[in-house]
């Protein structure tokens, strides 16, 4: 090949390297990519890709993988490190794996019993607790009197409709001034309350009465 000096001294440089096996023919799309179906697949480190569709016997994945749509058909999954994804469809030995994020959801209320000399109990707000993985009522004894004490404690109901459905579930407690307690239940019940009363008709009492919940 006169004036190809190169290639004549080099005529490996001008040959395309294909290997293969089985005499089968490479699968490429309409755009001349090549598509690869893996038996086994492992990916190591950072992966930063806008779709992702994956059909694996084997897949195996090791480290970040950050991606906005995420397909994949496997009989076997394994991931290890951090996925952040938009959507996720998995589908594993043939069954659909369903998976659901939630945030948590918190609440709070806030009740101020000013004042309270009577010996007699009452009944704070009553709360719905039906549905919350935690709740917990907060009570604080806010009285500027030294010897104000106050006893409380917790009632359940299933519908809050009278009094008498109400039952006091654990024990009073007696919260000295500007003490707190803090007032839960395991029982699985629509309606929670604080039963309060003062021990001292002589020293009022005012208590701050905080509820907070989780979903």
């Amino acid at each position: 090949m006169p004036n190809f000096k190169v290639f004549q001294d080099n005529p490996d440089q001008m040959r395309i390297k294909i290997f293969g096996s089985n005499n089968v023919a490479f699968n490429t799309d309409a755009s001349g990519n090549l598509s690869i179906t893996a038996s086994g697949l492992a990916v190591t480190g950072s992966v930063n890709v806008g779709t992702v569709s994956i059909t694996s016997t084997g897949l195996a994945v090791t480290g970040s993988v950050n991606v906005g749509t995420v397909s994949i058909t496997s009989t076997g999954l394994a991931v290890t490190g951090s996925v952040n994804v938009g959507t996720v469809s998995i589908t594993t030995a043939g069954v659909p794996l369903g998976i659901a994020i939630e945030s948590l959801s918190p609440t709070e209320a806030v009740e101020v019993v000013a004042n309270k000399t009577s010996t007699t109990y009452s009944g704070a707000t009553a709360r719905t607790v039906l549905g919350y993985n935690a709740w917990t009522f907060a009570v604080k004894n806010e009285s500027l009197d030294a010897n104000a004490q106050a006893v409380v404690q917790i009632q359940m109901s299933a519908t809050g409709a009278s009094e008498s459905d109400w039952l006091q579930e654990v024990a009073p407690v007696t919260i000295n001034q500007n003490s707190v307690a803090f007032l839960t239940s395991s029982l699985l019940v629509k309606y929670a309350r604080v039963y309060y009363a003062a021990v001292n008709s002589a020293s009022a009492v005012t208590l701050n009465i905080v509820f907070q919940a989780q979903k």
